[in-house]
């Protein structure tokens, strides 16, 4: 590296005493700049060998953008084998959408829902510790009493003494307490009867139930003893997919109370008889028992829980029959036997079994229909009714009768080959039409859309403008559009078509439906850039000429190419001019001089800039080789 660089060194001397033009020095400019790049990446090389045991660490690759194009080119090729392997997949997959177990999502989402714990007791309620007992007595003797049941199930009142109403239910409780009470208030039992006695339950106390099995969250859960079994399943997360909902237990000291089927309630159908639960009660979710698929022509296409000596009308109704009236039967498949068609007398008769698969056939009807077809107007399928008229088939289609010019109807014969029938109009009244019959009306009026352009700026009358004939002039638009107001002129209006920006002298050019036309107000300014001194805008006056503008910046630089000086107008047209030429410029208007090619400048550097540049190279470069050096 340093034999180069020494090399070097020598070749920008020599240059320095010997070169004639700046081509040598470009030459010396490429090589530094080439062997400095050189130098960086080494440089790069050897800081990512210092780091290689740093596994964790960035790592900063050198890629050419070849490679890129590479790597993006092979994994397009294996995307595309990927998607022709599922193409082929497409064809085995079953379009049959998979069915899932039944009633289970009726506990989705529901563990957060905030039960009442004030609902009335009913009458059978049982009192225990922590119950608020109120017992009001009004008439000819009042007292009010309100006291919570100790853990004895007692309370004491006054006058009266203690009462034990710990396990008795709520009406056997008020018949104690009559008893009681009438022993201190005589007129309780007069008659006619002078005083009376209520009993009822205040603040009610929470109780301790567990909930075991196939539920999402199983344990203890203090509830409120008005909650139903239902609700307790609710909070503990819902039944899993492994539990039953057709034969859940209600345990109470050791033996089995009672059993809970969910499907009336989740169906909405039947009759949900739940137990009082008490405290100590433990629900018990057992495994799911036996199922059968349902399919078909059903709400609620699923797999069901069956429960013993279930038969086919029960399981009909949970899944939703849909034409529940119907007599079709349906279709039993059950394993390691032939299929069986079920009529519907027979629902009830036949019980099923665990893996029976239940299809109700899904009916299809047919809509029978004739075609309509208007003039340039789509296919219009209409219902077929018994004696539908023409004046009904085109009061539907929205078609004026004295509009029609003619109609054809093509129907179909006896060997299902199209052919045009006969077919009057006029003289339709009794004609009859047939289902897969084909009218084309054809009218007697064209309608052909409107085409319109916009106008904006400097008019009198803004807006939008059809465009009469389809063919207009931007001259007579302008017209109709008020004309132009005293701040623009014809030169200053432009016209946008689609990318396109331009104008027209003479407005004679002729408008296409879209156009915008924008009529700008009068600019009173020249615009000259380019190869001048002093390039800007400069004020319009109708006495100074295209030589005058370029004057006025400044002149011609060194390297202004005099054979491509540009005058542009506000309309867009663009001419040649010379540098000295006398023509007029309109307000608004451009001159644009082009720059001289480098090829024809054959200007020399300045000496002392050649020296400069030069020294200022060998710095950088002796600069490089000490780095390099180090």
């Amino acid at each position: 590296m340093i034999k180069i660089i020494r090399i070097l060194f020598f070749l920008s001397t020599a240059c320095f005493v010997f070169a004639q033009n700046t081509e040598e020095f470009k030459r010396l400019m490429d090589s530094y700049k080439k062997i400095k790049s050189e130098q960086e990446a080494n440089d790069m090389v050897k800081g990512m060998e210092l780091d290689e045991g740093i596994v964790d660490g960035p790592v900063r690759l050198l890629v050419e953008p070849g490679d890129i194009t590479d790597y993006y080119l092979e994994k397009m090729n294996f995307i595309r084998k990927d998607l022709s392997k599922l193409n082929r997949l497409i064809f085995l997959s079953d379009s049959t959408q998979p069915i899932t177990q039944f009633g289970y999502n009726y506990f989705s989402y529901r563990d957060t829902i905030q039960f009442i714990d004030n609902a009335n007791m009913p009458s059978n309620y049982i009192l225990g510790y922590g119950d608020e007992i109120i017992i009001s007595v009004w008439g000819q003797a009042e007292q009010h009493v309100r006291k919570t049941l100790d853990r004895d199930g007692t309370i004491f009142v006054e006058n009266v003494g203690l009462l034990y109403l710990g396990g008795k239910t709520l009406s056997q409780a008020k018949t104690y307490a009559l008893n009681r009470f009438s022993k201190v208030y005589a007129t309780l039992n007069s008659k006619p009867q002078l005083t009376f006695l209520e009993l009822s339950i205040g603040k009610i106390k929470n109780i301790n139930i567990s909930v075991a099995g196939h539920v999402q969250f199983p344990g203890n859960y203090v509830v409120n003893p008005s909650i139903s079994v239902s609700n307790i399943l609710i909070l503990s997360g819902g039944i899993n997919e492994t539990g039953t909902l057709r034969n859940i237990f209600i345990q109470r000291n050791g033996s089995l109370v009672d059993t809970l089927d969910l499907y009336p309630l989740i169906t909405g159908l039947g009759f949900i008889k739940e137990s009082q639960i008490i405290d100590g009660d433990i629900i018990v979710v057992p495994p799911r028992g036996e199922t059968i698929a349902v399919t078909g022509e059903v709400i609620n296409p699923a797999y069901f829980e069956i429960k013993s000596n279930e038969n086919i009308d029960n399981i009909l109704k949970y899944s939703g029959l849909v034409n529940i009236r119907s007599d079709i039967g349906i279709i039993l498949a059950r394993s390691q036997s032939k299929n069986l068609y079920v009529p519907k007398s027979d629902y009830q008769k036949i019980t099923l079994l665990h893996g029976d698969s239940l299809i109700v056939p899904i009916s299809y009807s047919m809509t029978e229909l004739i075609s309509v077809s208007v003039s340039n107007r789509s296919i219009v399928e209409i219902p077929w009714v018994k004696d539908l008229s023409f004046s009904q088939i085109i009061k539907i289609l929205q078609v004026k009768k004295n509009n029609i010019q003619s109609v054809e109807l093509i129907r179909r014969n006896i060997n299902n080959k199209q052919e045009i029938v006969p077919f009057d109009p006029i003289n339709s009244i009794n004609f009859k039409f047939v289902p897969s019959d084909h009218l084309s009306i054809h009218l007697s009026e064209v309608f052909i859309p409107t085409k319109s352009v916009i106008v904006k700026g400097e008019v009198n009358s803004p807006g939008t403008y059809p465009l009469i004939e389809n063919k207009e002039s931007l001259r007579s638009v302008l017209e109709r559009a008020g004309g132009l107001q005293i701040t623009s002129d014809m030169n200053s209006v432009l016209i946008k078509r689609d990318t396109l920006t331009f104008g027209s002298n003479t407005g004679d050019l002729i408008l296409t439906p879209g156009d915008t036309i924008i009529a700008n107000p009068h600019i009173g300014t020249v615009k000259v850039e380019g190869e001048v001194h002093y390039p800007g805008n400069f004020e319009w006056r109708k006495d100074i000429l295209a030589k005058n503008y370029i004057s006025l910046a400044g002149g011609l630089t060194a390297y202004a190419d005099k054979k491509h000086i540009i005058y542009i107008t506000p309309y867009g047209e663009a001419k040649k001019i010379k540098s000295n030429s006398r023509i007029s410029i309109l307000p608004g208007g451009t001159i644009r001089i082009s720059e001289m090619p480098i090829t024809k400048q054959n200007i020399l550097p300045d000496r002392f800039q050649q020296i400069s540049s030069l020294v200022t190279s060998v710095v950088s470069i002796a600069i490089l080789a000490n780095t390099t050096a180090k």
